[in-house]
């Protein structure tokens, strides 16, 4: 994540989905954000139309107020989400930069030095949630950025989001598609490294956005919070949501 996409048309489908399943009162949520630094390369963040969209409105009129206003405040940040009333008041947040302020001469154990220590930080905030959510920039790790290089900051690992589960704790991951294959084969090839990595889990799905750019939210349940989980994200779908997320 980079605090120049908060307030997205990316961003409203995520907190929509994660304000369902917040909305039941045994989920304590625990978003750990991932925070990378903001990159200038590109005009990613920009898709913010939907905003003077009013069927967009319709979906989640108060979510859509609030980041209406963070948006014209040209301060747009995480921390304001943290700060908007966007989240109920036990929802646990971690927002320390996944990756030192700047990677430029950093050395390799300097680099996996900080990154430990931010995973046994975000474990340490989020001990006391029964669901976790992880928003990394880009997604789910790539063979090509191993955890030392700059840009693994980029990238959630499979180890990391392991240290979650094992302790009982659900997940939800963030993952953003590439265009060096299709929406379809990079789906399949994701759900077979989830059942892979989680074949203890008793449920495994994913949401798909388009809108701007195609998203994944995968959604991995432990036993005790699965029904929970489905039930919400059926709640969400029946809302209007059905129009603009893909479920499988």
């Amino acid at each position: 994540m980079q605090d120049r996409y908060v307030g997205d048309v990316g961003d409203f489908a995520k907190y929509a989905l994660l304000r369902s399943i917040v909305s039941h009162r045994s989920i304590r949520l625990g978003i750990i954000w991932c925070l990378f630094r903001d990159e200038s390369h590109n005009a990613d963040g920009r898709h913010t139309s939907y905003l003077r969209r009013p069927e967009f409105r319709r979906l989640d009129p108060d979510l859509h107020d609030r980041l209406a206003l963070i948006v014209s405040s040209d301060h747009r940040s995480v921390q304001k989400i943290c700060t908007a009333g966007i989240f109920p008041s036990g929802t646990i947040s971690c927002d320390l930069p996944v990756s030192a302020s700047s990677q430029v001469g950093v050395e390799r154990a300097a680099r996996e030095a900080h990154r430990a220590k931010w995973l046994a930080t975000a474990l340490a905030i989020t001990t006391k949630c029964n669901v976790v959510f992880l928003d990394p920039d880009n997604g789910l790790q790539v063979p090509s950025v191993p955890r030392h290089y700059p840009k693994a900051g980029k990238y959630i690992f499979w180890d990391e989001l392991r240290s979650f589960w094992e302790r009982g704790q659900s997940l939800i991951v963030y993952h953003h598609l590439n265009r060096r294959a299709s929406v379809r084969d990079q789906t399949k090839a994701i759900k077979r490294k989830f059942k892979e990595k989680f074949p203890d889990a008793s449920m495994i799905a994913y949401l798909l956005f388009r809108r701007g750019s195609c998203r994944h939210f995968w959604i991995v349940g432990q036993v005790q919070h699965a029904s929970i989980l489905q039930s919400k994200i059926e709640a969400l779908l029946d809302s209007g949501w059905s129009e603009y997320f893909e479920v499988g």
